[in-house]
């Protein structure tokens, strides 16, 4: 028998990557086992939807709060569903395609965790146009590039504790599959990205995640500094190294 599953996000204002999210896990979830926390959005992105919305109140962007709240919930989940897999908006969790779809691994996934391998995709403004929603992204990107700091521990099946941003448990444990992706979204598409960072910028930010720097690239909004981070930070300290994106991840997403 499969086993049973859920998942979880939190979105504030995505009303661009929330259809995308529930389109794609759409396909290996049903609705009811699709749980968003909504951070008082007020732009009706998570008004008249299928899946579970759960309205959360607190001050600004606050991420050891978001931390705290998401890995409580993966806790609580794991009382009643066999895997939970936890990720942001943004973050598409495939495997290798030739190997299958995001279904297939779980049914067969037996490990308590598991590390994805990550890559970001990068909009190449000068040669790539905009995005356009009728068609699937990866047929109207081609570079991406491994970023180890997106090889997040975000599918399980025991309770987890998290890292802020859950890029690591707090125990250093990691079991990695190459061949599970994490494709994150956040630079798919230039004009899209600098106006989520204006919006997210405006906001109220914990004191904490300003003098620890967390999300930084979240409050760059434009200029050169926007433009060296888009294209030259990955926010590791490891250059940029572009890939081409291989043909046969072009239907993924």
């Amino acid at each position: 028998m499969a086993p049973s599953r859920a998942i979880v996000t939190i979105v504030h204002n995505e009303a661009f990557f929330l259809p995308i999210w529930r389109r794609y896990y759409g396909q290996f979830f049903a609705p009811e086992y699709m749980y968003v926390f909504d951070h008082q959005s007020t732009d009706g992105s998570t008004d008249d939807v299928d899946f579970v919305v759960e309205r959360v109140t607190h001050d600004g962007v606050d991420h050891r709060w978001m931390r705290n709240m998401i890995q409580a919930r993966q806790h609580e989940l794991l009382e009643r569903y066999d895997v939970v897999l936890i990720n942001d908006v943004d973050e598409i969790v495939a495997p290798n395609p030739r190997l299958g779809d995001l279904g297939q691994y779980i049914d067969a996934f037996d490990a308590d965790f598991v590390n994805c391998t990550g890559y970001e995709l990068l909009h190449q403004p000068k040669v790539e146009a905009p995005y356009d929603p009728s068609r699937p992204i990866l047929r109207q990107r081609g570079s991406w590039f491994p970023n180890y700091a997106y090889s997040k521990p975000l599918l399980a099946r025991v309770p987890m504790k998290w890292h802020i941003g859950f890029h690591a448990r707090r125990d250093g444990q990691a079991v990695f599959d190459k061949d599970l992706h994490l494709i994150h979204l956040h630079r798919m598409d230039y004009d899209i990205c600098m106006a989520r960072h204006r919006r997210r910028e405006a906001l109220g930010w914990a004191e904490q995640d300003r003098t620890e720097g967390w999300a930084y690239q979240n409050r760059l909004t434009g200029g050169p500094e926007f433009d060296r981070w888009f294209f030259e930070d990955s926010c590791t300290g490891i250059p940029i190294k572009l890939r081409a994106v291989p043909p046969e991840w072009s239907d993924v997403v």
